[in-house]
Order: C-alpha cells, then sequence, then structure tokens
C-alpha cells in the first residue's frame, strides 16, 4: 500500500457511513446511461470523503529531556540535601540533563557537582530566605517547547508565589512534573507552632485552658522561649527545651473583661540556625466571654460584709468591694449596694452620682443599721430618693409588764434541810430581780392557802416585801388545787403583758391524789382561757415529779427537779428569765 494512505486519518469518520446509500442511485437511475451514473456516483464520494475531513498525519521522534530541580532554601537540612544527591544517582543522571536549583530564585548550573547539595556550594548563588516553586516553573516554560520531564526534590515548604496556578501551562507544554519525596521524613531546621487551642466561651472572672501544640522537626533537642499574650498584652513568658517531635504545654489564665478575647503565642528559637524558617512560629485562639454583672459593694468598715461577699460570688457576679472612703465612681455597676456605710465618709458627689446610676437602670440595695437607717443618716440626700420608706425616729418600744405569783408548800416537810428558808430566799430573789411596773404575789398553802402577798407592783412592796415573805412558816399537809386557783384569781384581776405561777413543793398531794385530774385541768384554762404559764419545782427526792412534771407540760412552763434546797433561789430566777 502506499505510505502515503497509510498515514490518512478521518476527523469526522461517522460520514463514511453514507458510502452505504450510493446503490440507492442505480435504483432512482432509471434508463439512464450508465456513464451519467458513475459521474453522479464518483462525485458523491468525494463530497462524502470531503465531509469526513481527511488529514495527513506524520510521525515525528524526540528524546525527552530530564531536568533535576533542587530545592536549597534554609528549610531544607544538610541531611535532607545528602538525601538528595543519594537518590539522584538512584536515577541515573547523565551529561545531557538539565539541573536546576532554586528558593526565591531559580537559576540554572552546569552539573550536579554544582548544585551543592553535599558542600553547599550552590546555595550561594540564589536568595535561600524563602520557596517559590513558581519561580521555578516560569524559569521552566521559558525554554524552547519540547517533552521534558521534571524531577523536583523540595520540601514542600512553599512561602512565596502559587505553583498551581501554573500547572495547567506546565501540562500544555509538555512539562511531566515528579515530585521526589523521601520515604521517610526527613528532619529539618524548623520548629512549628502548629495549634492554639481555647474554649470558644468562656465565663468572666473564670481561668480558661489554653493548650499549645509545637513540633520540633530537627533530629535533636531544641531550646528557646514562648510567649504568650492576651489582647496584645504578654501575660506569660517561659523558657523551653522541645525534643523531636509534637508537644503540648497547657497553661491556664483568666480572660479580660471584654466581649472577645484574642490570645497569641510565638516561639523563638534560642538558636537561629535551628528554625530556619519563621512564618509558622506562631498561632492565635479567639475566646468569647459572656460578661458577669458588676457589683459595687461599700461596707461601713472593712471586713464588715465578708458573708455577703461570699454569697454574691457564689452567684458568679463581678463583685468590688470598698468602704465609703474609697468608694470608686458607680458608673458601669449594674447594683450598688449600701453595708451600713456612713453618708459622711463618701466623697464629694458620689451619692449624686450613684442616684443616677440607678436612674439609667442599675439597681440599689441599702443594709445595715442605725448608719444605714438612722432617722437623719440620708434625709435630704440623693439617695433618700431611691429608698422606699422615709427615715423616721422608730417608736420607743412598750415596755411590758409582768405579774408573777409565787405558791409556795409550807407542810409540815419543808422544815426538813431549811427548804422553808430558801424557798423565802428565793421569793426574795424575785422581787429583787423585778421592775417597778411589775406585779408579785406570794401564796403560801398546806391543806389550805393563805395568801402571804397580795398581788401588787413592786414599787409598793419594795419596802415591806422581806418581812412579809418571812410570815411563812412550816406544817400541816400538801393540798395543790386551792392554792393554785388562789393564785389565778389574783391574776385575773390585773392587767399585764405576761403572767406566771410558779409553784414550789417537796411533797406528794396526798388530799387531792386522786383528784389529780383536776388540777392538771386547772393549768390547762389557766393557760388557754387567762393566757397564764404554770411552773413548778420539785424539792428533795420524795417530792411527787410526775404530777408536778405534768403541771409544767400541760400550764407551758419550765420543770426544774432539785434535791439541794440551796439552789432554789437560782432555779426560780431561771424560770422567771424563760
Amino acid at each position: 500500500m502506499n505510505p502515503f494512505f497509510e498515514n490518512i486519518e478521518f476527523a469526522r469518520p461517522l460520514f463514511l457511513w453514507l458510502f452505504c446509500a450510493l446503490p440507492l442511485l442505480w435504483l432512482r437511475a432509471g434508463d439512464r446511461r450508465w456513464l451519467v451514473l458513475t459521474l453522479r456516483m464518483f462525485i458523491a464520494a468525494l463530497l462524502i470523503i470531503t465531509l469526513a475531513d481527511p488529514q495527513a498525519v506524520h510521525e515525528t521522534h524526540q528524546s525527552e529531556q530530564r531536568i533535576f530541580a533542587y530545592d536549597l532554601s534554609q528549610s531544607v537540612s544538610a541531611s535532607m540535601r545528602r538525601w538528595m544527591a543519594q537518590a539522584t544517582q538512584e536515577l541515573g543522571p547523565s551529561e545531557k540533563d538539565s539541573v536546576f536549583v532554586f528558593g526565591a530564585d531559580a537559576k540554572p548550573v552546569r552539573n550536579l557537582g554544582e548544585a551543592g547539595l553535599v558542600n553547599n556550594g550552590g546555595a550561594a548563588r540564589i536568595d535561600s530566605q524563602q520557596t517559590n516553586l513558581e519561580n521555578l516553573l516560569s524559569k521552566l516554560l521559558e525554554l524552547p517547547a519540547a517533552p521534558r520531564s521534571l524531577f523536583l526534590f523540595t520540601d514542600g515548604w512553599q512561602t512565596e508565589g502559587d505553583v498551581e496556578r501554573l500547572i495547567p501551562a506546565a501540562a500544555a507544554a509538555g512539562l511531566k512534573i515528579y515530585p521526589i519525596l523521601p520515604s521517610e521524613r526527613q528532619p529539618i531546621s524548623n520548629v512549628a507552632v502548629t495549634k492554639l487551642l481555647a474554649p470558644a466561651q468562656a465565663e468572666s472572672g473564670e481561668n480558661v485552658n489554653l493548650r499549645v501544640v509545637l513540633e520540633n522537626q530537627n533530629d535533636r533537642t531544641i531550646e528557646g522561649s514562648l510567649v504568650l499574650k492576651r489582647n496584645g498584652q504578654v501575660f506569660r513568658t517561659e523558657r523551653i527545651k522541645l525534643p523531636p517531635g509534637s508537644q503540648t504545654l497547657s497553661y491556664q489564665t483568666a480572660p479580660d473583661n471584654t466581649a472577645l478575647n484574642v490570645f497569641q503565642v510565638n516561639f523563638t528559637s534560642k538558636n537561629s540556625d535551628d528554625d530556619r524558617f519563621q512564618a509558622d512560629n506562631h498561632a492565635m485562639a479567639w475566646l468569647s466571654v459572656r460578661l458577669k454583672a458588676k457589683i459595687l459593694l461599700i461596707n461601713g468598715r472593712s471586713g464588715a460584709g465578708s458573708h455577703l461577699e461570699q454569697i454574691i460570688k457564689r452567684q458568679g457576679f463581678d463583685l468590688t468591694v470598698r468602704t465609703a472612703e474609697t468608694a470608686p465612681a458607680p458608673a458601669g455597676f449594674k447594683v450598688i449596694i449600701f453595708n451600713n456605710a456612713e453618708r459622711e465618709k463618701f466623697p464629694a458627689g458620689f451619692l449624686a452620682a450613684a442616684e443616677r446610676q440607678v436612674a439609667e437602670g442599675a439597681g440599689f440595695m441599702m443594709l445595715g443599721a442605725e448608719n444605714s437607717f438612722a432617722p437623719a443618716s440620708y434625709r435630704h440626700t440623693p439617695i433618700e430618693k431611691l429608698l422606699p420608706l422615709d427615715p423616721k425616729e422608730p417608736p420607743k418600744p412598750e415596755e411590758k409588764t409582768r405579774a408573777v405569783v409565787l405558791v409556795i408548800d409550807k407542810s409540815g416537810s419543808m422544815r426538813e434541810d431549811n427548804r422553808i428558808i430558801y424557798a423565802k430566799e428565793a421569793a426574795k430573789a424575785v422581787a429583787r430581780q423585778l421592775k417597778d411596773a411589775d406585779l408579785l404575789g406570794v401564796v403560801g398553802f398546806d391543806e389550805k392557802p393563805f395568801v402571804v402577798v397580795y398581788l401588787e407592783t413592786m414599787a409598793r412592796l419594795r419596802g415591806r416585801i422581806d418581812t412579809q415573805i418571812d410570815r411563812l412558816k412550816p406544817g400541816g399537809q400538801t393540798y395543790f388545787l386551792p392554792a393554785i386557783r388562789e393564785a389565778r384569781q389574783q391574776l385575773d384581776r390585773v392587767n399585764a403583758a405576761r403572767k406566771h405561777v410558779i409553784l414550789l413543793s417537796d411533797g406528794m398531794d396526798s388530799i387531792a391524789r386522786t383528784r389529780q385530774g383536776e388540777v392538771i385541768g386547772q393549768v390547762i384554762d389557766m393557760k388557754n382561757d387567762s393566757k397564764i404559764i404554770t411552773s413548778a419545782v420539785a424539792i428533795s427526792s420524795d417530792a411527787d415529779v410526775a404530777t408536778l412534771k405534768r403541771i409544767s407540760k400541760e400550764g407551758g412552763g419550765l420543770f426544774h427537779h432539785t434535791t439541794d434546797p440551796a439552789s432554789l433561789p437560782k432555779i426560780v430566777l431561771e424560770q422567771l428569765q424563760e
């Protein structure tokens, strides 16, 4: 076959299917001459071939050029360069290969020796401060068009340019790129701050935990300093030692009282040769702060409101504590509290400023005693407008009078151990304890009651009470009920805020033993109907303790039991006080 036709290709081969339709011309020809039909068939065939767009294809053979490009920037360590030299030898370089070195710029060199992979000879020809892969591809695309393979030796730390922008142009120019990377990670002279981790939100005044993640890419421990900043202000500086690999350091700090806190961390190596790539030595994190309401507590004296301070702080508020003399300007506080603070000690204009702050929406609280609520404390001051009450002189408390009737057992057993004497001394002690407006009566009893001292104010009894009490003489038996009734009758005849019957006995109620319920019913009626309290004291071990205790319980009073008559005055006074 003619070699010419071997190189023919059709751009649109689908049109060749039209040849199948040529026999239709014969069917429609009828009796036309064959010469005319042949001519028409020929013309149709030419038209079909024209539509199929035949093209002549010629093969050209050209050998592919190899280019070796080496990254000699400062981020490439000496061990990485030695690996590049070793990997290049495994690719079998030849004199026909081109060699480029690059950093911030890119330059060709004559051979691998001039690349300076081992002796660093080529590094002096280029700017090694940065790595710009875009510049390298730009240099290669300036070469005459030809198929080429680029063997790219780099650590990938591009710091300038945008190499991805030129990738389509490199493909169109027939430039095949083969990045050559070591199977194991090679140490490089770099320390990177990879992350600064902080919580998304925090409460104002509460500590937060910051975590700094650093990666030492050297093959040895590196020393340096770590600086942490909060909103541009340094709050922590630390000397650290970083072993090879990734390390996480934790720090606690309280955020500023602003809605957004910006944290920054920066690492500086002690030896600059150990950290050639400075751009990755810092990181930032943002923290949203939920601000706490500010409260101003002004105490009358230092330390006076310690318990209140603890309560407010436990509720999560931002508390400022001062005395009146050192009170700050009230602007910015949500609540102002006066805790028994004297108005004379406040700085000039403070009270008016506090009143304006409250008018703008702040809260106000007044606590304390005489310094806060005395009649003249804050009268005719701006603070008076804030209070829901008027400072007035409090009413004098009404003195409550007491009426006491001592019901003393004078049966014969009371002469034993001088019980009657101590009972009389107890009555005299009560008389000395009562005020002039109080009333005192004394009823002695055996089988029957008799009035020793009629119920009268102490103002009238002071001069003769002791003589009247001494009239008590022991004798007879013990009968509680008539004596208690006599005491009630006397108390019912007077007006007093408190009425009290105190029963002293050393024996059994032998006469009313079978009628104990009447005695109990009597004291219950006295308590409910006449508001009279009944107490009892049992003297000696022979006393009817059970009955006397029940009389005290049902009468709403107190009960004492003693075997020492000398303690009677003290016991009776205790009952009187309680």
